[in-house]
């Protein structure tokens, strides 16, 4: 009889351990997400104006805000 109590109380908490597991790795927030995080431009002539979008996507269940930009 004790076996079972023990058994039942043991899978009571691992699946109390799991459900809390699973809501902590829970996206709160922003989440930003970049398709590709560099863009090499090669070799370029001196004066020559180079063009290139990054799409941003936001993966979290907030709004995104970009308040700063820093390019590299």
């Amino acid at each position: 009889m004790k076996k079972l109590l023990y058994g039942t109380a043991f899978l009571i908490f691992l699946i109390t351990l799991s459900l809390t597991t699973g809501w902590a790795q829970q996206a709160v927030g922003p989440r930003m997400v970049l398709e590709e995080k560099y863009f090499d431009a090669q070799q370029i002539k001196e004066d020559e104006i180079i063009v290139h979008t990054f799409t941003v996507r936001n993966m979290g269940d907030r709004p995104l805000e970009i308040k700063k930009v820093n390019p590299g």
